[in-house]
């Protein structure tokens, strides 16, 4: 019995359909979207961030009171007896010099850094998948542009065929004509090599999931470009991650300060077991006790000392990388500034290039196929065509990445 063909498509849409939706084209916000839910490398850094948490809570563990069952047996070897107590207490230890807020507020600070890196991450990563995904597009748009040139010139080629089976042009003109075309196929697996290259990166930078962009050219006309270096120290996570490990190295300087504080141990227990041979012993099952011990360290062999003027130290490298991430920061934007200044006057440039070339290229083919004109003017035409065409899109492809870029120098990726 044969299988209906509407049946057998029915029967396979719901294992096509899924497949087709998730090969669509993505535009850039929708590809963004998968890379923060996919990427790997920011998944690690928000299991890290998780676990930090938790450890924290687990150091902080120490400052609350805790319960337990200590049981104690002894065994008399002269004689034939044994004693044993066992003892339900409630215990906790109290540092008197304070430094239990100071531990708490360093561990929350450890846990915020590690959040601001994570913020930071998701920058760099965000703007190179921006990056990546722009690269495709425009890999895309001149892998078009090969594809009509060589149609171009295969259009050039029957027409020279045309003319050589009538004897009005030589072999040698044949033979260009036939190389032309084989140029321009070359082209054109180079520009598909790219884009599939492309593609390879966006899908990396999701988790492996298939990722195709959506096609066109970028409409950056009158756009402006936006870059503060104060508004950017105020954005960038990075530097939050900087102020906060400066605001820590201070914490943990007045921690190591604390290292011979005195402290008490208390406790509240409960005898809930006894069994003494001796008839000196009395029965205590059933009472509560209270125990307390003061510790007042006394000397600990420069362990303070050492630990305090550690802490100083790193307080002071913390200032220096603030001061050095100030630096980098001005660079950065200088550096961005530059490149949007000069690749607008490059795009301005090469539009004019490409669209006289197109005219350059419609007169010549029209001349040649009217017999008016040379086919060296054509090839010479068509290869300048070629150039025009990628160095204009190269162009446009510089100009979005400078965006891309100026996004990341002020932190915009970690708030998107």
């Amino acid at each position: 019995m044969k299988t209906r063909p509407l049946l057998a498509l029915a029967l396979l849409l719901p294992f096509i359909l899924p497949c087709a939706a998730f090969s669509a084209p993505l535009d850039e916000a929708r590809y963004l979207a998968l890379v923060m839910e996919r990427n790997n490398d920011l998944a690690a850094v928000r299991q890290e961030v998780e676990a930090r948490l938790f450890s924290a809570r687990a150091e902080l563990a120490v400052q609350r009171p805790s319960l337990g069952l200590s049981a104690e047996a002894s065994k008399w070897l002269d004689k034939d007896r044994g004693d044993q107590q066992a003892d339900l207490s409630l215990s906790h230890r109290v540092n008197l010099s304070g430094a239990y807020g100071l531990q708490e507020r360093d561990l929350l600070l450890g846990v915020e850094i590690l959040r601001s890196k994570y913020a930071d991450a998701v920058n760099e990563r965000l703007a190179l998948a921006a990056s990546a995904y722009r690269q495709a597009v425009m890999a895309a748009l001149n892998r078009e542009a090969m594809e009509q040139i060589v149609e171009k010139r295969r259009e050039s080629l029957t027409i020279t065929k045309e003319k050589f089976d009538k004897e009005l042009v030589s072999l040698l003109e044949l033979l260009r004509a036939q190389s032309q075309v084989d140029d321009g196929e070359a082209f054109l697996l180079q520009a598909r090599q790219k884009y599939e290259q492309q593609l390879v990166e966006m899908s990396a930078l999701a988790g492996g999931a298939p990722a195709i962009p959506s096609v066109a050219l970028p409409e950056l006309d009158g756009t402006r470009l936006v870059v503060d270096e104060e508004k950017a120290w105020g954005n960038r996570p990075d530097v939050a991650a900087l102020l906060l490990s400066k605001e820590r190295a201070s914490v943990q300087r007045s921690l190591a300060a604390k290292g011979l504080s005195p402290f008490v141990d208390l406790s509240v227990g409960l005898r809930v077991g006894q069994d003494y041979a001796s008839s000196y012993a009395e029965e205590r099952t059933g009472e509560v006790f209270v125990r307390a011990v003061l510790t007042i360290p006394l000397a600990d062999g420069g362990k303070t000392s050492h630990n305090t003027e550690a802490a100083a130290l790193m307080l002071r490298k913390a200032e220096y990388e603030l001061a050095a991430r100030r630096d980098g920061l001005k660079r950065e934007a200088d550096l961005v500034r530059e490149r949007w200044t000069r690749a607008l006057e490059i795009v301005a440039i090469r539009r004019r290039q490409a669209e006289r070339a197109d005219k350059e290229l419609e007169i010549a083919e029209l001349m040649y196929r009217e017999g008016m004109g040379s086919q060296l003017d054509l090839i010479n035409a068509q290869e300048a065509d070629q150039k025009s065409r990628t160095e204009f899109l190269s162009a446009v492809q510089e100009l979005w990445l400078v965006l891309a870029e100026a996004d990341r120098v002020m932190g915009r990726w970690s708030q998107r």
